[in-house]
């Protein structure tokens, strides 16, 4: 049964507006390509800036997603399912500002962070940033590149590179089958400074230099993605930006061999286990263990269906890991109380059906075909009907989803779910 709120909700609900309202923002970065030769030679400047023909829009649960596939590549672990698929936004919701053409902080936030923390977080939104960069290129699955190297390179006897200290953050695939290594800087400047775009890039250029020529089959590009992020009262002529290098390949020198499907296969590995299917993320990495036959929610949004797992609900009234969690909404809809006048708000992660199926194939042979005849969808961010209900998120191209349904009582019943049977 529901159980009846007490004035100790008033908080909750002071908190819910206002993230409601952080996750119904949009915002967008200027883009600019910097010259690599002018941030490798010593002298020159970077400044003025060259003029800005992209604006890299996003919406802020488009950030989120981005943020939380940079995070699940880099640590494999089922935990990251018990937090709020909005976690990060909820945790940082004080730091940015959504109200400007180009994404801001809140004034003060630059000198608040102005520690390890704040350069941790710093590194983080530069990750998600570098991802919504790759996106919008077309780049549509991303692994963690060093993991991926050295995993191989234990296999075919093969040495760290000589004189190397650090690797790119990113080993990135399009539809075409062609991959890239990318490296993310990023800073908060305080108000009035000027950050060191061209320092960053340059160390950017280093920790990719020369790495395109120890794998095989050999990237066709590599990006340094930089991400500034000026506080909005800022009055600095330069704004929050987003700024890139895209160097020239090398010749290969004794390089690590990939298989064709690994940037694919990390891909999908890294989100299986951010939605709990940890044996499954492992069995597809390593070719270990049998596909397990499961029962999933699924919900149909914009004519493709997309089997979820539940992060969280708003208010809690019951674990939503079970099926009989469903059973609740019966009751739901005839509350009384005034907890539920803003509705249901239930965060969800999930994945393309089609996709989840094909990682579930009995055969390593299949999954390999199936993975490299995929097709990239059309990326979105907007409100989408759930059937009964609305979706509110960020769908990427490689299929991956995060965001939240909206129930509202009366005019809106539960959304509608399909429980299918898969083997995964």
């Amino acid at each position: 049964m529901i159980g009846v709120p007490s004035s100790s909700f008033a908080p909750w609900f002071s908190q819910l507006a206002h993230l409601a309202a952080t996750l119904s923002s949009h915002s967008g970065l200027p883009v600019h390509e910097i010259e690599k030769a002018k941030v490798l030679k010593k002298h020159a400047k970077i400044r003025p800036l060259p003029n800005s023909s992209v604006q890299l829009g996003f919406s802020a649960w488009k950030l989120a997603h981005a943020i939380k596939k940079a995070d699940c590549a880099r640590w494999r672990a089922n935990a990251p399912l018990f937090v709020s698929a909005s976690g990060f936004l909820i945790e940082n919701a004080q730091l940015f500002a959504w109200n400007g053409e180009a994404l801001a902080l809140n004034d003060g936030a630059s000198e608040f962070l102005a520690d390890f923390s704040g350069t941790s977080l710093a590194g983080r939104v530069a990750q998600g940033m570098a991802l919504l960069f790759l996106e919008s290129k077309g780049y549509s699955y991303v692994g963690r590149f060093e993991a991926e190297w050295k995993k191989r390179a234990a296999t075919q006897n093969k040495a760290w590179p000589k004189g190397k200290m650090k690797a790119p953050d990113f080993i990135a695939e399009n539809a075409q089958k062609e991959w890239i290594l990318a490296e993310s800087k990023g800073g908060f400047p305080k108000p009035e400074g000027k950050p060191n775009i061209k320092g960053a890039l340059n160390e950017g250029l280093s920790q990719l230099d020369g790495w395109d020529k120890y794998i095989t089959p050999q990237p066709s590009k590599s990006f340094v993605v930089g991400t500034f992020l000026r506080e909005s009262g800022d009055i600095s002529a330069e704004k929050s930006l987003l700024a890139f290098v895209d160097p020239e390949p090398d010749e290969p020198e004794d390089p690590v061999e990939f298989p064709r499907d690994a940037v694919r296969r990390a891909n999908y590995a890294s989100w299986l286990s951010l939605m709990g299917f940890d044996s499954s993320a492992s069995r597809l990495l390593g070719s270990i263990g049998e596909p397990q036959r499961r029962t999933v929610p699924v919900i149909s949004l914009a004519g493709r269906n997309y089997a979820v797992r539940i992060a969280s609900v708003s208010p809690k009234f019951r674990d939503p890991s079970s099926p009989d969690f469903w059973h609740d909404f019966d009751e739901f809809l005839f509350h009384p109380h005034w907890m539920f006048r803003n509705g249901l708000r239930i965060e969800v992660m999930g994945i393309d059906f089609s996709v989840l199926k094909i990682l579930g194939s009995r055969s390593q042979a299949e999954i390999t075909q199936s993975l490299l005849e995929l097709t990239p969808q059309e990326s979105s961010d907007d409100q989408l009907d759930a059937g009964r209900g609305n979706f509110y998120g960020s769908i990427f191209s490689d299929g991956t989803l995060l965001g939240e349904l909206r129930i509202n009582r009366p005019s809106m019943p539960m959304p509608e779910f399909e429980w299918m049977e898969v083997e995964i």
